[in-house]
């Protein structure tokens, strides 16, 4: 394989520039934070589908508090402003403990309305931990580059969805970290508390990991690029990408048993196939040059491929089966490519803000939006009756999310800052 197609990165140079810190104390406390934003995520959704069933349709009156909830998904814009008033540092590492104890108080199955708001303090505090390490390690002045810094980010990120894919494997289609599998009546209250018993360890080791062997960064950042060369903050929009990149997996792909709902075929062999197309998407981004996926005309055919094969799955899945099967998870590659260009374009690109406001706002704005095809997708399909106009929609509102998450990718390629690679 040339040089302008294969990937020079290594985990053995990286783990020496990070030494005396070890490179799987990184990689492990991200995969943790994502894993377990990624179950904060769904219990939230799925506490928030309820509790707008009862609270609005039903007239409880208890269940109006879960409906404030929502402003959990835009706190993160006030990162920068926190970040001014406390070291991103320490900031960080306390979002990382706040994560962790949160989600251990969760494993204890709280009163549904505690779970909800826990769900969303995950959320937010997993915001504040990723814009400030995103920021801290990007104006690190060491030796790694920027690029590399991304492969490492994204295989973090990865692993935690592959994990999140092995458990519901383990679970048989449910998800024994959230949803005990409580068809098994005799057994329910031993298997409800099944994820207890792993969540413990993995909060210790977390704790213990970020206390002694996290990165520790520098006061000093890398020197800023000039301001009057960066984009504008209405540029800033497209990275509304990553709110549908989490609509569509949280929605959807991350569940094999959704898609063999859409295609009439096994829940095992869409597992499978799920689980092989994230394995794929990790060795393309650890083993392929990032310039050769971030083609503007590679990348443009292959948003083409993806969009046309949501169409046969979403319109001609059970008359296609097990064939809209293969071609989602190949869209499902692509849609993790898409990810993997939008972190490496966010880390990389540049508006008239601080670095730290550009990313925490790039994730509001994401976060902003999967909030707003959550809606509309639950109007569409599970509460269709309210609004007569979106009954059936719900296919149309994918294929939207699917086509908005193209061309965000595509435009986040486009836009390139004169000075850009000043940050190496």
């Amino acid at each position: 394989m040339s040089n302008k197609t294969k990937s020079d990165f290594s985990f053995s140079e990286i783990e020496n520039k990070l030494k005396p810190k070890p490179l799987f104390t990184l990689i492990f406390v991200i995969v943790l934070m994502t894993l377990f934003f990624i179950q904060g995520l769904k219990a939230y959704l799925t506490g928030l589908y309820m509790g707008m069933y009862y609270a609005v349709f039903s007239g409880q009156p208890e269940y109006y508090p879960i409906l404030l909830t929502l402003i959990f998904f835009f706190l993160p814009v006030l990162t920068n402003t926190i970040g001014k008033k406390i070291e991103k540092s320490r900031f960080m590492i306390f979002s990382i403990y706040v994560i962790t104890i949160i989600r251990l108080l969760m494993a204890f199955h709280l009163p549904f309305i505690w779970e909800v708001i826990c769900s969303g303090v995950i959320i937010t505090f997993y915001s504040f931990f990723m814009s400030t390490f995103l920021t801290l390690w990007v104006e690190e002045a060491d030796d790694i580059e920027l690029n590399h810094k991304v492969i490492i980010i994204a295989f973090s990120i990865f692993c935690a969805f592959l994990i999140d894919y092995l458990i519901r494997t383990i679970g048989f289609s449910q998800d024994i970290s959230l949803l005990p599998p409580g068809l098994i009546a005799d057994y329910w209250y031993i298997t409800q508390y099944i994820w207890l018993f792993i969540q413990i360890p993995l909060s210790l080791f977390c704790i213990y990991f970020t206390r002694l062997h996290f990165l520790r960064f520098s006061t000093k950042p890398k020197e800023e690029i000039e301001k009057k060369d960066n984009f504008r903050t209405l540029y800033s929009l497209i990275f509304i990408g990553l709110g549908m990149f989490l609509f569509l997996l949280i929605n959807l792909f991350l569940y094999p048993n959704a898609i063999a709902q859409y295609t009439a075929t096994s829940y095992s062999f869409n597992n499978i196939l799920n689980i092989v197309a994230l394995m794929i998407a990790i060795c393309i981004i650890l083993f392929v040059n990032v310039d050769l996926i971030s083609n503007i005309k590679i990348i443009g055919i292959l948003n083409g491929f993806m969009i046309l094969f949501l169409c046969l799955f979403l319109f001609l899945g059970k008359i296609l089966a097990y064939i809209a099967s293969i071609l989602i998870s190949i869209s499902l590659v692509i849609m993790y490519l898409n990810f993997y260009l939008l972190l490496f374009r966010l880390l990389k690109i540049n508006f008239k803000w601080e670095k730290l406001k550009t990313i925490s706002n790039s994730i509001t704005i994401g976060l902003a939006f999967l909030v707003l095809f959550i809606f509309l997708h639950a109007f569409a399909d599970e509460w269709a009756y309210t609004f007569k106009f979106l009954k059936d929609l719900g296919p149309f509102i994918l294929l939207l999310a699917g086509i908005i998450f193209s061309i965000s990718t595509w435009f986040s390629i486009i836009f390139k800052s004169k000075k850009e690679e000043v940050i190496r």
